[in-house]
């Protein structure tokens, strides 16, 4: 019997689908990209501190420390960075800025910011128990330019 239905004629633009072989990988399916990312001068002061201290933690790593903890809250204040290095337990403080009128990021961290971070960090210790030798605090000065680029200049043992 003849059949007067049309037959689909395969579309000339479209790539015929291929059965993978053997060494064919399947497509990788990783996180989605990251948004571009924004100038310097349109960053709120929220997002610069936290760009500054994302660059901290990864410079810090690269160094070959543990972070322990990022943005700890304590009942007086917040530590920026807790990490190990070595057998040290270092209380990382992070000062970013976009222009130096106010001077250079680190002299943000006044006397009485350090008399902060050694009560802070008195704070953590009686509340948890990282194993260590030594404990110190340290300083990270992030300048971020213009062009989107960012500096650090990493002062260790500042108290």
């Amino acid at each position: 019997m003849n059949s007067l239905a049309p037959v689909p004629r395969p579309d000339p633009t479209r790539r015929p689908a291929r059965s993978p072989g053997p060494a064919a990988a399947p497509p990788a399916e990783g996180p989605p990209a990251p948004p571009p990312p924004r100038r310097v001068r349109e960053m709120s002061t929220a997002e610069l501190g936290r760009a500054g201290e994302e660059l901290a933690a990864a410079h810090l790593e690269a160094c070959g420390w543990q972070i322990v903890e990022r943005n700890l809250r304590l009942r007086q204040g917040e530590l920026d960075i807790v990490a190990l290095a070595h057998t040290t337990l270092v209380f990382v403080e992070v000062k970013t800025r976009r222009s130096f009128v106010t001077g250079v990021p680190q002299a943000a961290v006044t006397p009485a910011k350090l008399r902060r971070l050694r009560r802070l960090a008195g704070e953590y210790l009686m509340e948890r128990s990282t194993p260590h030798r030594d404990v110190r605090i340290d300083v990270v000065g992030v300048h971020a330019h213009l062009d989107g680029t960012f500096s650090l200049e990493h002062l260790e043992g500042v108290s």
